[in-house]
């Protein structure tokens, strides 16, 4: 009788064993996963947009946003240049004209790029680099 016990014992330690091993080798390879995927989406944080508030825009009230980010709240005096890190995939610019409270969006790409913005009589729009 004592040999059917010690069998089992023996039987349901090597079990236990076996399966504290499977739950760490599938902790490591969820842990190794999640940062590796991790490492892939920030790759684009690099990524850095000019926007230049062009002459046409001198002497008008205006706010800049990115997204939901505050850029510039104000009136330029001279050409602005605004340097901005890229922190989202998809992103775009609002325009606000101080005067009219007028929206402006403008859709950013998903890489680096340099955005001149002018005003006419109709509000902001993009200008077309030279």
């Amino acid at each position: 009788m004592k040999r059917k016990s010690t069998r089992a014992n023996n039987a349901f330690l090597l079990g236990s064993i076996l399966m504290i091993v499977l739950v760490l080798v599938v902790v490591v390879l969820f842990l190794f996963m999640s940062f590796k995927l991790y490492d892939k989406k920030n790759t684009y944080k690099s990524d850095r947009y000019e926007i230049i508030l062009g002459s046409s825009t001198l002497g008008s009230p205006l706010t800049v946003y990115m997204n939901d980010s505050l850029l510039f709240n104000g009136t330029p005096q001279s050409t602005l240049t605004l340097s901005v890190g890229r922190f989202e995939e998809e992103s775009s610019l609002l325009v606000v004209d101080g005067e009219t409270d007028k929206v402006t969006t403008i859709e950013l790409s998903k890489h680096s790029e340099t955005v001149q913005i002018g005003k006419n009589k109709d509000g902001f729009y993009r200008e077309q680099q030279q």
